[in-house]
């Protein structure tokens, strides 16, 4: 890259998933879960799963942005279990979406830093595969109005 060129959109997107990381990894560090930790990690994969299932199927895509938005957050073994136990949930519409915002904003508050990495999370999965389905969209501005 030449002085005065942006980077490129991939190096941002990474960019972003480092200060993603870095943050939430905070939380979730060690192997042992605080009880605010799991929750975290559980609705964060739990919306995760049922974002990538809205349209009835996972893309490689969507598959591969949760794998390494899980490397990134340098999650622990046990918190990487939780996590693919809860998007696989998710995926299966096990979750009521309302009850796992409010477990989350009982924790967390509403339109906070952690919130807002939910947020830009769901929105980095519904891009990943270069199209927003319209039932995507609905699930995102649901989720939206209720976490910022």
């Amino acid at each position: 890259m030449t002085q005065g060129e942006s980077p490129a959109p991939a190096s941002r997107f990474g960019a972003i998933l480092r200060d993603l990381g870095s943050s939430i990894g905070d939380l979730l560090g060690g192997g042992r879960l605080e009880p605010e930790q799991a929750v975290s990690v559980e609705v964060a994969f739990g919306l995760l799963g049922y974002l990538a299932g809205v349209d009835s199927i996972v893309t490689s895509h969507e598959a591969e942005f949760v794998n390494q938005l899980m490397d990134d957050l340098q999650l622990s073994t046990r918190a990487r279990d939780l996590a693919q136990q809860a998007f696989a949930r998710g995926r299966k519409r096990e979750i009521v979406i309302d009850a796992e915002l409010d477990r989350f904003l009982a924790t967390y508050p509403r339109g906070g830093p952690e919130a807002r990495q939910l947020h830009d999370a769901l929105y980095r999965l519904a891009a990943a595969d270069g199209r927003l389905q319209p039932r995507e969209k609905t699930f995102l501005d649901a989720v939206t109005a209720k976490l910022v």
